[in-house]
């Protein structure tokens, strides 16, 4: 019995792990969009006057475009302490969100901007009329002042991006810093009195996708993409089923791109009725939709460009947090993931090594739980001893099932065992297991962190598999001390387990093998002090 639970115990695990894999290419798909509509074909009466940005409503007005001179592109850097900010003066855009404290492979600093030719910029202001939109993304705006360095004693400023152009269009945009944080206010005040009888709509987009990627076999069961929180739903926008452009109306949180570890996204705060996706090319972007009178706008909004820390998001409030998903399971058990962090970090500040701080917190884990496991391991021993008696009661009764349940409920009772003894505690342990697991697995924490030797960054795997192979040496050496009960098929199933656990992480986190090897070790010692040295 013993070792059919264990049995279980193990291919539930195993599902566990290759659930990751498996909802990566079986993720459902997006739920359907109630307020979404498509442009061009769409049939919807709410929106069927509706043009989308970069699409004009001004006929002929390629022919009749203003021809825009060339003009000098100039830069504009904010420092926030934890992230530089450069905005330009040709178009107003953000042209670089780089992060002070995450490096890329060649040393400079992660850019969460993608560059392209012919790409949009982040924070690019688009109507339906091409002939305002290329006075918008070719003018040259005022951007006041030139530079703006934050500091714990100037923690707060703001620059403003202005442009008065002579055809009457008029854009003024305020954009407040805090030192330390990766949120940006932005107000944006659009006047257009020339073309006030057009009734023009505004978009503001960013994007296209996110930079920042990291480049490990690891990310697959991340979604990276197009992403959006809206009227209380998470809703992932995978590139290949956008339609042109989509628009979503309710109870804007956010809209945003984000991948493994980091995320940006546009909070509207106020003026904004519907948040935008939109596919150019292979190009993908999202925005807010302004409201917008007598083509006049005016909206307030935040950008948030940064990383996917959780007590950060957790801080910064408008739902932010719901960047994180764990999967279904996971979510159902993410309030362990916190503490867990935390503990994680507090000997990381002691031992200045995610590495060695990953052993301590398993050791602590492990000491929680020894009464849970030795009362498991002692069951099974126990379980182990009255096997022969067992398989006599069963010989004896096999044609009188209910004789035969009596008999082993009273030699149970007699020898103090319980068959569900040795399962019981393993699965109150599952939870912990599981928050530990995302902790380890989805943590920026451990992005470069290095360990010893040849493991110079704990979020990818191990480059030369040592740590897999000795996680799977020790899950052997655990089987074997592990009592010989049941039926030769199961014994050899079991055995079969170290292998395919090998296989399955050779792919995984170093840091999440390293946590799951010294597990193993700490349990190899104490099934060893129960089955080979503590007396009955």
């Amino acid at each position: 019995m013993e070792r059919q639970v264990l049995l279980a115990f193990a291919l539930s695990l195993a599902v566990f792990i290759g659930w990751g894999a498996f909802i990566s290419t079986m993720q459902p798909p997006p739920k359907v969009q109630d307020a979404t509509q498509k442009s061009g074909s769409n049939s919807s009466p709410a929106t069927a006057s509706r043009t989308a940005p970069g699409q004009s409503s001004d006929s002929g007005a390629t022919s009749h475009s203003p021809v825009v001179p060339p003009v000098e592109e100039k830069l504009v850097s904010i420092s926030t302490g934890i992230a530089t900010l450069e905005f330009s003066s040709l178009g107003g855009i953000l042209k670089n969100a780089r992060l002070n404290k995450y490096l890329e492979t060649d040393g400079t600093p992660v850019d969460l901007i993608r560059h392209g030719e012919g790409n949009k910029a982040p924070l690019t202001i688009e109507s339906n009329n091409e002939t305002v939109n290329e006075i918008l993304r070719n003018s040259q705006y005022e951007i006041t002042p030139e530079t703006l360095e934050l500091s714990e004693a100037n923690p707060q400023g703001q620059i403003t991006i202005k442009l008065e152009h002579e055809s009457g269009l008029s854009v003024t945009r305020i954009v407040k810093f805090t030192y330390g944080k990766y949120l940006v206010e932005i107000d944006t005040s659009i006047s257009n009195p020339q073309r006030a009888a057009e009734n023009l709509q505004y978009f503001n987009l960013l994007g296209p996708g996110l930079g920042g990627a990291a480049n490990s076999q690891t990310d697959y069961i991340v979604f990276s993409g197009a992403t959006s929180f809206i009227n209380g739903e998470r809703i992932e926008s995978p590139p290949d089923e956008i339609p042109d452009i989509t628009f979503t109306k309710g109870d804007i949180s956010w809209t945003g791109f984000q991948n493994k570890y980091f995320a940006a996204a546009l909070i509207p705060e106020r003026g904004a009725k519907s948040a935008v996706v939109k596919k150019e090319g292979e190009n993908v972007y999202v925005g807010l939709e302004f409201e917008a009178v007598q083509s006049a706008a005016h909206a307030t909004f935040a950008l948030y460009a940064g990383t996917k820390e959780l007590q950060i998001l957790e801080a910064t409030g408008h739902n932010m947090i719901r960047v994180l998903d764990y999967g279904w399971f996971g979510n159902k058990f993410a309030f362990l993931v916190k503490p867990l962090l935390k503990v994680l970090q507090y000997f990381y500040g002691i031992l200045h090594n995610y590495g060695w701080a990953i052993i301590v917190l398993t050791l602590i884990i492990k000491l929680l739980f020894f009464p849970l496991t030795h009362k498991s391991f002692k069951s099974m021993k126990g379980m182990h001893k009255i096997q022969p008696y067992v398989k006599v009661i069963q010989e004896r009764n096999k044609g009188d099932r209910s004789k035969m349940n009596e008999e082993l409920l009273e030699l149970y009772k007699k020898h103090r065992v319980n068959p569900l003894g040795g399962c019981l505690p393993m699965l109150l342990q599952i939870p912990v297991f599981i928050g530990l697991y995302h902790a380890l697995f989805f943590s920026i924490e451990l992005r470069g962190a290095p360990f010893i030797l040849w493991i110079e960054d704990l979020s990818v795997a191990d480059p030369y598999y040592v740590t897999p192979i000795m996680m799977g040496a020790t899950m052997f050496f655990q089987q074997k001390l592990s009592p010989q009960i049941g039926d030769p098929m199961q014994q050899k199933i079991l055995m079969f387990l170290p292998i395919l656990f090998t296989f399955l992480f050779l792919s995984f986190p170093a840091g999440l093998v390293i946590y799951w090897t010294v597990n193993n070790i700490l349990t190899i010692s104490q099934q060893f002090y129960i089955y080979k040295i503590a007396k009955d």
